[in-house]
């Protein structure tokens, strides 16, 4: 007789009995009434077979399984019971490699990002600029700081042209514009406000006539005061850090950006470049427009700066050589005619020396700047003195005034003193 299979209900002490989930023996007999009267506490399946030899009416249990309530079975699954030896488990996911991709750059250097470096701050655009520079176009470091540098003053030259058309224009009427100030000068001195004023208006009244701003011979320099301390802070950020690739991203004798020249040439180029550059007035403010106290300072200003760019890293240095350098070449443009006709900029006239002032030396023009600066505070005293005078004398009592000038001495006539001797001697004695 076939096997079959059935559904049964067994209760606990009949799970013990029969040891649940494992084969039992052929010849074990059960009760199947015994099984279906049962309490409902667990589904089983199980597995009978009739004996044609023994005991055709009580089939014997070959095993018992556990099934799955309000779940029909299919004919495939009846075929044979399931076997645990079948099964196979889904083998464990893979660990994942770590991304190389924000860590690394396409030099396989680490990322500007991956060394705390970079973001929004102007220091930090500098910094990504460069690095640009150097994995976008494959370039060394020094390559990346000279053709940053050179991108940079081109985006300042249109302020350059403004300020070379203005230096050219304060140079072609300095004459006129000294006799000015010196006029200014000798009112402030003698202590005469409304001489003063009257100097001042036609000063400025001369200047705007002919379009001369005194602001315009300052945009390069304001414009550039940022551009430095940003490059500064990147640069000398991406040295101390250090950035390693910079270590041999230098040239011939200076290999190493992130360390000071060894051999002094990159601070030395750089004080006499910034000499050359305020001697012939690069950026618009030409030497000899300046005061002399003023002129001397900015040429001393080399000389103060040296012992300390001395220590600046290379990579700093480089920027400041390449500014310098441009700003060379930038004059030396700037003074073809044609060029200068194309940027509207007007020819330098050569004043004869008689219409000039004469220049003078630095102890006598020191002396003159510190005169007329006491001269102008002594000014703005007597200014005030005048002011608070007048508000008292609005706000005080009225002063007793007579029918005469007592300030005048008054004469007496002859024929009074007469008539003043003759009642004298009338008196009694």
């Amino acid at each position: 007789m076939a096997a079959c299979w059935k559904h049964v209900r067994l209760c606990a002490r009949d799970l013990h009995k029969l040891k649940t989930f494992a084969p039992l023996k052929t010849n074990t007999w059960i009760d199947t009434k015994r099984l279906h009267t049962s309490i409902r506490s667990h589904s089983f399946l199980c597995q009978f077979r009739s004996n044609s030899r023994h005991h055709l009416n009580r089939p014997a249990v070959v095993c018992v399984l556990p099934i799955t309530r309000g779940k029909s079975t299919t004919a495939a699954e009846n075929a044979a019971p399931p076997s645990t030896t079948d099964y196979i488990p889904e083998p464990p996911p893979l660990p994942q490699a770590p991304e190389l991709v924000d860590t690394l750059n396409a030099l396989g250097e680490p990322t500007i990002q991956s060394l705390g470096l970079g973001g929004w701050t102007p220091s930090g655009m500098v910094q990504q600029g460069l690095d640009f520079l150097h994995v976008g176009l494959d370039l060394p470091w020094w390559g990346a700081i000279m053709i940053g540098t050179v991108c940079l003053r081109m985006l300042v030259f249109p302020l350059v042209i403004k300020s070379q058309q203005n230096a050219a224009l304060m140079h072609n009427h300095a004459p006129v514009m000294t006799r000015l100030q010196e006029r200014m000068t000798d009112a402030r001195a003698s202590g005469d406000a409304i001489a003063l004023q009257r100097a001042t208006v036609e000063y400025l009244a001369y200047m705007q006539k002919n379009g001369i701003k005194m602001f315009k011979s300052m945009l390069v320099p304001f414009a550039q005061l940022p551009v430095f301390v940003s490059v500064f802070f990147g640069l000398r950020g991406m040295a101390n850090l250090p950035v390693e690739s910079m270590k041999l991203g230098g040239l011939y004798w200076f290999t190493d950006l992130t360390v000071p020249d060894p051999f002094y040439a990159l601070p030395i180029f750089t004080a006499a470049t910034f000499l050359l550059i305020v001697q012939v007035g690069v950026d618009g403010v030409r030497a000899d427009m300046m005061s002399p106290f003023m002129r001397y300072g900015m040429r001393a200003m080399p000389f103060i700066m040296l012992p300390f760019i001395s220590n600046f890293p290379a990579a700093l240095l480089t920027y400041w050589c390449t500014t310098n350098a441009f700003s060379l070449l930038q004059v030396l443009f700037l003074r073809i005619p044609a060029v200068r006709t194309k940027f509207g900029i007007e020819q330098m006239v050569k004043h004869e020396v008689s219409a000039m002032p004469k220049k003078k030396g630095f102890v006598q023009g020191f002396k003159e700047a510190m005169d007329n600066a006491g001269r102008a505070s002594q000014f703005e005293e007597r200014q005030r003195l005048d002011a608070v005078r007048f508000k008292k004398a609005g706000e005080g009592p009225m002063v007793k005034t007579y029918s005469y000038n007592p300030t005048k001495i008054q004469t007496i006539k002859p024929s009074k003193i007469s008539n003043v001797n003759k009642t004298v001697q009338a008196k009694p004695k």
